[in-house]
């Protein structure tokens, strides 16, 4: 009763009126009380209300119930998201010295990822290549991925290449999602020829690619401004065999469409037309954009 009583008002993200259940539930034996604390701090984490996350964990202790692996990847999770990576060390701290459970791989990638928000990437590094080992922890493709894209967000592309070369020396197969992490950061840091480099020497030999990593590398080359590239890796890629989905044509469109290239945006509709993808919502949108900028521009040159 008490459960489905506090998920409901969490769900709502009443936490006040959950927090007055949670206390009449204390005064009754025999309920699951950390599952129930699990559910009112994930509502916590989602108001964000670090405050009263810490006041739980020491509720928790007092009241003689243990927080489990859950309840301390919540909390540092959360606190992590809100910016509080400090209270979120300590709780770490706690989890190091036997005051909680022991942490796993999912804690120290959610530690890393905050410390990496806040801009502490010699933190971040250590946690990875020191506190992991040492506690016996060999770190996963999402782990190495999540370091990735946090170092790329900081344009320190260097150190997230050497975390990727580290990543294949440890035996640990990359994915579609750190190659277009890469292949992203690279191009957000206008390392636009690194990143073709990394296409061909890594990505395309691997086998291991599709339209999600496609998408980031047309976003790349559309950004800097090299469309004629971008079509041509689009066209490419069909005859390669490789299957293009719409949203990596819409990219090409809409640099198209930018440009006021009405002409080329039509001739990668019919490409995109060709090869099996049907234009959605968003294909006849950016179109007619295009067609209501050229008509602006029309006008404009009439009234000279």
């Amino acid at each position: 009763t008490y459960k489905l009583l506090v998920e409901s008002l969490c769900k709502e993200l009443d936490t006040g009126k959950a927090k007055n259940v949670l206390e009449l539930m204390l005064r009754k034996e025999g309920t699951d009380r950390t599952r129930i604390y699990n559910i009112y701090l994930r509502a916590l984490c989602v108001v964000d209300d670090p405050t009263e996350i810490l006041n739980v964990l020491v509720s928790m202790l007092q009241g003689d119930c243990r927080p489990d692996e859950y309840t301390l990847n919540t909390v540092i999770d959360g606190l992590c998201k809100m910016g509080r990576v400090d209270d979120a060390m300590k709780v770490l701290g706690d989890m190091m010295t036997g005051k909680f459970c022991a942490p796993d791989a999912v804690t120290l990638t959610s530690v890393m990822c905050g410390l990496l928000a806040q801009g502490r990437a010699e933190e971040a590094l250590d946690v990875l290549n020191r506190v992991m080992p040492e506690n016996g922890f060999k770190p996963g493709v999402v782990t190495y991925n999540a370091v990735m894209r946090g170092l790329f967000k900081l344009h320190k592309g260097d150190e997230a290449m050497c975390v990727f070369d580290q990543m294949a020396k440890a035996g640990v197969s990359a994915d579609n999602t750190t190659y277009a992490i890469i292949i992203d950061g690279l191009c957000g840091t206008g390392r636009v020829d690194t990143a073709k480099r990394f296409w061909d020497d890594v990505i395309w030999p691997s086998g291991r690619h599709d339209a999600f990593v496609y998408s980031a590398f047309l976003k790349g080359l559309c950004r800097f401004g090299n469309l004629g590239d971008a079509c041509h890796f689009l066209y490419e890629l069909a005859d390669s065999g490789a299957v293009p989905n719409v949203v990596c044509y819409n990219i090409v469109i809409d640099e198209c469409s930018r440009r006021g290239l009405k002409r080329e945006a039509y001739q990668i509709l019919e490409e995109m037309r060709k090869n099996g993808q049907a234009p959605d919502a968003v294909t006849w949108r950016i179109l007619d954009k295009l067609h209501d900028s050229r008509s602006l521009a029309m006008e404009g040159e009439s009234n000279l």
